[in-house]
């Protein structure tokens, strides 16, 4: 006797609903369920989310212990600045000029909407309000790491907060301490702000600003030279066939998604991301990608310049005992990426093409500086559950996930031996005096982390 195809299915479906109440839910899920995420695509420009990770717990390993942390935050989500409002703003007045009252295209939302930025004074500023608010993340934040960071917390003592000297950054670092301080009832911080100026030199978390022979930009110009557009420009061409007249260009998917990034931290959330497809988000997160490379990152000799001297100063206290054992600062994302990048984490990484995109990178900055984005380097103390030796070993927290430093995790937790971690920091020693090109009376090292205590340093942001 033969039994139909069909037949077979109907069975199996039957078998399947009535005895799926039965199973055990399964442990492991078979899904995968986070292959797009527009945020992870967003670069520099959208709002925090965790780093993708490769599975590693962020607890703290067994037997381990951690006796000093290491802080370096982004602001948090924010208001375009200025000049990127005035683009954001023409461009959404051209199409909306283009809109009919016939809502049959992509854009019909645009006839009755209104440019998201209302008020003027909210440019360059933290959000405050919605989903994504930036300064609510950072006290949200500040009271999660609280938690895991109670225990190096000296209450009779002042912890400093280093906060370069921008207003925004300042707000996030005041807002991230309101919350890891309980606004003042568990412990007492003293704000100490790097003012965003040629005078502080190396003696900076924003140390490019005396650096006059960086200039990222120009490099990036020079080696993309023909770099190709034709992912955005597919994305244009499918725009204009759905909503003839618009005229977009690959420029204009560009501009797009970064309007719909920001519209998101101010709002919530942005009809122009519904608009794009993932393809277009893909493409244009390689293209932020490799403007970094080249501007800020491995690409681009000066970055390691930059980047050293943090890196280097954060390896000398790893080194010490100090009566200080948590150090938290607030910069901006190329910063982080340059400190990421003079530390050599991106070394092994070949340089990324610019006709082709190389989806296996780890440089991708949409998982390295979201908005509120934060590197964690943490020292942990561990006992040899056999010998009873006690070790010592670095981890790094990316983002809010373990980001194992390459060729060096065969620790605790695929932590890196202490010695091995600061023979990674040594790679690229540089003299920033010499490669800068800055006077003699510049600061070439970083000294706040050891002198914040002489009151050498304002507690209120730059002038505006």
């Amino acid at each position: 006797m033969l039994v139909s195809l069909s037949t077979l299915t109907s069975v199996c479906l039957v078998l399947t609903s009535s005895t799926s109440a039965l199973l055990a839910p399964k442990p492991f899920t078979q899904q995968a369920n986070d292959q797009f995420n527009a945020l992870r695509y967003m670069g520099a420009s959208g709002a925090f989310h965790e780093n993708s990770g490769v599975g590693i717990s962020k607890d703290t390993p067994p037997q381990c212990t951690i006796d000093q942390a290491h802080m370096f935050m982004r602001h948090g989500e924010r208001f375009p600045s200025a000049s990127s409002g005035e683009t954001f703003e023409a461009f959404f007045k051209r199409l909306q000029a283009a809109t009919t009252e016939q809502y049959n295209n992509p854009f019909g939302f645009l006839h009755d909407a209104e440019y998201f930025v209302t008020n003027s004074s909210d440019y360059e500023h933290e959000t405050y309000y919605n989903a994504y608010a930036g300064l609510a993340d950072c006290f949200s934040f500040g009271s999660d790491l609280r938690q895991r960071y109670n225990h190096l917390v000296d209450t009779n003592r002042t912890t400093p907060i280093f906060s370069a000297g921008q207003k925004r950054v300042v707000d996030s670092a005041t807002a991230f301490s309101q919350g890891f301080f309980g606004n003042g009832y568990s412990g007492d911080y003293q704000l100490v702000v790097l003012p965003e100026d040629e005078s502080q030199g190396a003696n900076s978390l924003t140390n490019t600003v005396a650096c006059t022979n960086f200039d990222g930009d120009d490099n990036y110009e020079k080696v993309l030279k023909g770099e190709n557009y034709q992912y955005a420009q597919y994305e244009a061409d499918r725009l204009n066939q759905l909503a003839p007249g618009y005229n977009l260009t690959a420029s204009d998917i560009f501009t797009m998604v970064d309007y719909c990034a920001f519209e998101t931290n101010v709002k919530g959330f942005s009809k122009f991301c519904d608009v794009l497809s993932p393809d277009a988000f893909v493409a244009t997160g390689y293209h932020i990608d490799l403007r970094n490379w080249y501007s800020q990152g491995p690409g681009y000799n000066m970055s390691y310049v930059s980047g050293f001297t943090l890196a280097n100063a954060t390896a000398t206290l790893l080194q010490q005992d100090n009566e200080d054992s948590l150090y938290l600062s607030f910069t901006h994302d190329d910063d982080i990426v340059r400190y990421l990048t003079g530390l050599g984490i991106f070394d092994d990484e070949p340089d990324l093409d610019k006709h082709e995109i190389n989806f296996k990178r780890a440089f991708k900055i949409g998982e390295i500086v979201p908005l509120g984005g934060r590197l964690l380097t943490e020292r942990l103390s561990c006992t040899n559950a056999t010998s009873g030796e006690t070790d010592t070993f670095v981890r790094l927290l990316l983002n809010d996930q373990v980001f194992p430093v390459p060729n060096c995790a065969d620790g605790p937790g695929f932590s890196c031996p202490l010695d091995d971690y600061l023979e990674l920091a040594k790679t690229h020693t540089v003299d920033y005096k010499e490669a800068c090109g800055i006077q003699d009376d510049v600061p070439n090292y970083v000294s706040f982390f050891w002198d914040w205590t002489e009151d050498k340093y304002p507690t209120v942001a730059d002038a505006e």
